[in-house]
């Protein structure tokens, strides 16, 4: 009995771990959640929450439907949806906003280990 119960938990681990790594080791922020973060760190209105959760839904619709993007088409689409938040805001919240996307863009590139030769098929010798 034993066995069977140690068996089970070291499967569920390895599957937890194998999902974790097919996403790259990070998960994928739902629309409410992402909209709820903007909301409390830009103190939205109830009105401009409404509106980006629809701009954040018709951003993530077009991700899923469009297939194979590439980096580019991806890149332009994510600056047409933060041009549209941006717009939305007074500008005490744009500063703000604007000071997370710095600190997001900063985080991609330094905390991923990917920078400058490290990409993909390229080792450290």
């Amino acid at each position: 009995m034993k066995k069977i119960v140690l068996l089970a938990i070291v499967a569920l681990l390895s599957f937890g771990s194998a999902n974790a790594q097919k996403n790259g080791g990070r998960q994928r922020m739902t629309v409410e959640e992402q909209v709820s973060n903007l909301k409390k760190q830009l103190n939205l209105t109830d009105k401009q929450t409404e509106k980006i959760t629809a701009l954040y839904t018709d951003f993530q619709k077009k991700m899923q439907e469009g297939g194979e993007k590439s980096r580019e088409q991806m890149r332009s689409e994510r600056e047409n949806l933060a041009n549209q938040v941006n717009a939305l805001l007074n500008d005490e919240q744009k500063a703000a906003y604007k000071k997370m996307q710095e600190q997001r863009r900063g985080g991609q590139c330094k905390g991923q280990g990917r920078g400058q030769g490290q990409g993909r098929g390229q080792r450290n010798n």
